[in-house]
């Protein structure tokens, strides 16, 4: 498996041209990713390469923030995030919202919302960049609803489902790499107090929903229109309820299965 440094000045041609055989694996600051071209074959090597669980959708790493907000269909933004200026606040996390009508669903599409990965400008950046106006000439418009998009597709460097969760350190990285025959990886420098998969905002026309935690959530809430902090308080108070009953409407499906299992596991015991 071959290494290229995120700072290097061939790295985008490098993952460009490795895009053209297989996946990419791409360390973050936070979390291992796996890239794709935006189009059927992308989705296959996807696939593939973790096995992927069936009725599984892929985000996309953004070079154009302006291209991703063309797609949003009309009315599905908050009047207060409905401009591409607006919608930097994410900067640091996924953001979905509507492009196509709400039965629709496709590899790349959920229930006719599509999520983003929107990083701040920086070498990975300038990477999706590159890689997205490249890429746009092989997109194929049929898995985005109809709209051509070239951002390449993004997810977790894991296999799907994995108990252990998203890769976060370079030894795991590297066995999962080698086992499932990744040509190239792309190197940084981690951030070590943030670690994990990057949250999920889902952006409606009025509210957004946290659907993944994840690291700097709290910063990026912070940015928000006064109205929709103000939503999201009284949603975590209503977690908070709801935790005294062990249901919280905010866990994670693994948190949900860890609590289950703990819960088994406790009336073994008992036996």
């Amino acid at each position: 498996m071959r290494e290229v440094q995120v700072t290097d000045p061939a790295a985008p041609d490098a993952v460009l041209d490795g895009l053209r055989r297989d996946v990419v694996m791409v360390q973050m600051p936070t979390v291992f990713v796996l890239l794709a071209p935006p189009n059927c074959q992308g989705v296959d090597w996807l696939n593939r390469c973790k096995s992927r669980r069936p009725n599984k959708n892929y985000g996309t790493a953004l070079g154009s923030l302006e291209k991703f907000h063309a797609m949003a269909s009309a009315s599905a933004l908050p009047p207060e995030l409905d401009s591409v200026e607006q919608l930097q606040a994410f900067t640091g996390a996924f953001l979905r919202f509507a492009v196509a009508p709400e039965g629709l669903d496709s590899a790349v599409v959920r229930r006719g919302t599509h999520q983003g990965l929107l990083l701040q400008d920086g070498p990975h950046r300038q990477i999706f960049k590159a890689v997205e106006a490249d890429l746009e000439r092989v997109a194929e418009p049929a898995i985005f609803a109809g709209h051509r998009f070239g951002a390449p597709l993004c997810t977790s460097a894991n296999v799907s489902g994995d108990p252990d969760g998203s890769i976060t350190n370079w030894e795991r990285a590297y066995e999962f790499g080698v086992a499932r025959n990744i040509p190239l990886v792309v190197r940084c420098e981690p951030t070590p107090e943030l670690v994990g998969s990057y949250p999920i905002f889902w952006l409606q026309r009025d509210r957004v929903r946290v659907v993944r935690e994840g690291p700097d959530m709290e910063r990026i809430k912070a940015r928000l229109p006064a109205r929709l902090r103000e939503e999201h308080r009284e949603a975590d108070r209503r977690v908070r309820w709801s935790d005294r009953a062990g249901l919280s409407v905010s866990d994670s499906g693994r948190r949900r299965w860890r609590r289950a299992r703990q819960w088994m596991t406790a009336q073994l015991a008992r036996r």
